[in-house]
Order: structure tokens, then sequence, then C-alpha cells
């Protein structure tokens, strides 16, 4: 029986580099298919942006959802910046930190109108991020919702990262 049998010249194994770049490469393309549908985000011209923090505190600034820089970072990775051209307005998105996005459309808790929303989750599963179209009681440009409902076909319901 060679399994009863103890080894004695085992030495310990370890894994070559060559298994170690997969995790490398998954790596990189996360981050390229997330920044692929923050480009994509920016290209559609979704127009007025209602952008949602909700912490202990709740922070919502309304702007153009317009192009997206990327910067690395020390401390916090590679980061997407939305802001405005006068600075006025700065969101930034760490990359590393979104686990999932949801297009979410659904019915407004009060009037009779479709919100339009998308919603960056972190990897607590609690939203980090909402950015909803901003149309006064539901008057939306109607390009931002062709915009938005593209977007939502194009990468479906949700979108893990």
């Amino acid at each position: 029986m060679l399994a009863s049998r103890p080894f004695t010249n085992a030495r310990p194994l370890r894994a070559s580099r060559a298994a170690a770049r997969p995790v490398v490469v998954r790596a990189q393309a996360t981050a390229t298919s997330l920044r692929q549908l923050l480009d994509d985000a920016s290209a559609a011209g979704l127009g007025k942006t209602r952008f949602i923090v909700i912490g202990d505190a709740i922070l919502e600034s309304v702007n153009d959802w317009g192009a997206v820089r990327y910067n690395e970072t020390p401390s916090r990775g590679l980061l997407a910046t939305i802001a405005s051209e006068d600075k006025s307005f700065e969101c930034h998105i760490p990359l590393s930190k979104v686990k999932e996005i949801k297009f979410a459309k659904s019915k407004a808790k009060a009037g009779d109108y479709d919100v339009y929303a998308t919603r960056f989750f972190g990897e607590d599963g609690k939203v980090m991020l909402s950015c909803v179209l901003h149309g006064s009681a539901g008057q939306y440009d109607p390009k931002a919702v062709a915009a938005w409902n593209s977007l939502a076909q194009k990468y479906g319901e949700s979108v893990k990262f």
C-alpha cells in the first residue's frame, strides 16, 4: 500500500509565480470592467444627476454626470472622479471599494412617476453612493432617460466586481 508509507523525502511545495498571475489578471479585469461602466455612463449623456451619500448624515448634490477622471492614490488606490468644470462639485469613487452596481427603476415615494437610480454597493452590501436622474416631479430630459435605459439594458440589473 502506497498510502500507508510516510514520505521521507517530502519538501514543502511552493506555488509558482505563474499560479499567482490569474489573481492579478482577474483584479485588473475587474477594475477595467468597472472603469468601462463608468466611462460608458459618462459618454451616455445622463445629464443632471442627484448624487446621494447616506451615512450618519445625508449628502445630496445635483451635477451633470460628466467626464470621469482616474487617479491612483497611495492611500485609496484608483479613484474615479466626476467633477464640475469649476470644481465646486467633486465625487470621488474608490474603485477597489465598489463590489456591485445596480440599476433600479422604481416608483417615487411621493408622486406618480418613475425614479431612475444607479447604486454603488461596498463589501458590506451597503449602498456607498446613489446616482439618481434629476428632474422636478419626474420631468426628466428624455435623452437622459434613454441613456439610463440603454446602460441598464447593456449591463443588466446588477453588475458584480
